[in-house]
């Protein structure tokens, strides 16, 4: 350590002012053998030269031997110093700066070190000794890991008492709203189960208390499978639909978990009824792009159906491709698929009733391939009870005016699927059930006079005039004002989204993506085009009798991928 006035301004043995009274006095060994040894410890001092080594003396009953290797010793460091001295001498009269000589292999103090061919060797992935083995998947536990993913190993190396459980994880809710209200706190205020990730479905519950839950039971669910709820998929009106892994064989499924109440419950069992129907007798191949159902139970009263997992739905699609529409070809694939499923439910005499871009689910992310999904409404023709049915931008005109339907209104919804999955926008975007109409009959025309003078309905939207010339009833469409000031609302004017009128010029006239396009392609679109509008005008004709049937839409030339060379009649 350094004393306070050497840190102020003493720089100690290497002061160049005055070497000498720097300098402590040289040990005795130096003064008895080389009387010039101050001196030169004090020059060799000031020019960064190391003193030499002091003499060693030895006790006379030393013996003889190491009293001669003493000797030889003291002398070779004698003549060191004095070499050392000679040096430094020339050095200042040259003028020479007064530095320390560079060593090379030859001079003294190195020491050749000489290696084997072995250390020459790399070391390929050698463990490092601290870090432990991974028993699973073999190697070894870096310590990032050992930090992360193996984290409740390392605690148990540090504490042989501690146990790590996956059910002692904080539970993640996924209803919302999350606070009970009903069922014993099971349920919440919109009669919907609380479910949180982690939490297991089926397997013979307690609390089924519904009459319907021993025949449920009796149909499927004997085998007490039981489903780890992962996450949730969505929400709608009739309940929930989770991600869960059946626990038995470890397939990752859909369960839809319908609210606890009576009319939503005897609905799914309507829908349960159906796709047993599909899926065993009219498609029991999977053939026929109709969802596939594995499984039904009662959970604390709620009823549970377990699908198969799909993937994105045609809207999501959409969507991703940032409302653009898709191309013809990709479009007529779809489209194929569609009639193939809604070919099975005319054949069985079921109408599907919600037929929508979001209830079409890609099999996977990386094909085309499609199913029908959402029975939730789904009925048999003989059975048309409800009347407030169908999305509002797919909603045919008949159900609009309140007449009778048919299987002929899921082709409805699919004329405005075929034409939005090539425009990337809704067709009949609605804001009301007047606005709905307003936009069908500016675009297409008035429905025929029968199914105004039938509907229900007819009268919310429509005027009747008389014909001054024979006698009959005219239909007129309420203007904006009329109807807001008749049903006491704020009617908005429609929004416009497509600069043309018609169908036919807003299919034509769409822009083309040219981009990498050859004169080919695009003649081969025009024709796609024209044999495009032909096919979905006969999916949207007013009168739902002229409406075609998927059996007769397969065969269209669109459809078969063939050029029209005149308009289709089936």
């Amino acid at each position: 350590m350094y004393s306070s006035s050497q840190s102020s301004g003493n720089t100690g043995y290497l002061s160049s002012a005055n070497p000498s009274s720097a300098l402590p006095p040289p040990p005795a060994a130096y003064s008895n053998v080389n009387p010039t040894s101050s001196s030169y410890f004090t020059s060799a001092s000031s020019s960064g030269i190391p003193p030499p080594p002091p003499t060693q003396t030895l006790p006379s009953s030393a013996p003889n031997s190491l009293r001669h290797s003493l000797l030889h010793s003291n002398q070779q460091s004698t003549s060191l110093s004095s070499s050392s001295e000679q040096y430094h001498a020339s050095r200042s009269a040259s003028g020479a700066s007064s530095q320390r000589p560079r060593r090379t292999s030859e001079g003294v103090g190195f020491r050749r070190i000489t290696r084997g061919a072995s250390d020459l060797r790399p070391v390929v992935n050698q463990v490092p000794p601290e870090r432990r083995l991974d028993p699973i998947n073999g190697g070894s536990i870096s310590p990032l890991k050992a930090l992360t993913t193996h984290l409740a190993s390392t605690y148990r190396l540090i504490n042989p008492n501690f146990r790590y459980e996956l059910s002692l994880n904080p539970r993640r809710v996924l209803t919302k709203p999350s606070r009970p209200a009903g069922n014993n706190g099971m349920d919440n205020e919109d009669s919907d189960y609380i479910l949180y990730v982690n939490d297991i479905l089926g397997g013979g519950s307690a609390g089924d208390s519904n009459e319907d839950a021993a025949d449920t039971q009796g149909r499927k669910g004997t085998d007490g499978h039981k489903y780890l709820i992962l996450d949730v998929l969505g929400q709608g009106t009739f309940g929930q639909v989770v991600k869960c892994q059946d626990m038995k064989n470890h397939e990752v499924v859909a369960v839809k978990v319908v609210k606890n109440k009576q009319a939503y419950f005897s609905q799914s069992m309507m829908e349960v009824t159906i796709l047993e129907l599909l899926n065993n007798t009219w498609d029991p191949d999977n053939k026929h792009h109709i969802l596939r159902m594995k499984d039904t139970f009662i959970h604390h009263n709620h009823l549970c159906l377990v699908f198969e997992l799909l993937s994105s739905n045609l809207y999501e699609l959409i969507k991703q491709n940032s409302f653009r529409g898709l191309s013809t070809s990709l479009v007529r694939v779809f489209t194929n698929q569609l009639l193939d499923a809604l070919t099975v439910l005319n054949e069985a005499r079921l109408i599907h009733c919600d037929l929508k871009p979001e209830n079409i689910l890609l099999n996977s992310l990386s094909s085309p391939e499609i199913k029908v999904i959402d029975f939730g409404s789904a009925c048999h023709e003989r059975q048309t009870v409800y009347t407030y049915i169908q999305s509002r931008f797919y909603r045919s005109p008949e159900v609009i005016l309140g007449l009778p339907y048919s299987s002929a209104i899921d082709m409805w919804s699919l004329g405005c699927i075929c034409v939005e999955l090539f425009l990337g926008l809704p067709l009949f975007p609605g804001t009301s059930e007047f606005n709905q109409i307003t936009r069908i009959v500016e675009m297409l025309g008035m429905p025929p006079t029968y199914m105004l003078e039938v509907g229900k309905q007819t009268l919310q939207f429509f005027d009747v005039l008389e014909d001054d010339f024979n006698g009959g009833k005219v239909y007129k469409l309420k203007s904006l004002e009329q109807y807001s000031k008749e049903h006491n609302v704020n009617e908005q004017p429609s929004k416009r989204y497509f600069q043309q009128d018609k169908l036919e010029d807003i299919i034509s006239q769409y822009p083309v993506m040219r981009k990498g396009m050859k004169s080919a392609d695009l003649e081969k679109e025009k024709h796609n085009r024209i044999a495009f509008i032909d096919f979905v005008k006969g999916l949207l004709h007013l009168n739902p009798h002229q409406r075609w049937t998927p059996q007769q839409a397969r065969l269209h030339p669109f459809i078969q991928g063939e050029p029209l060379r005149e308009p289709y009649v089936p």
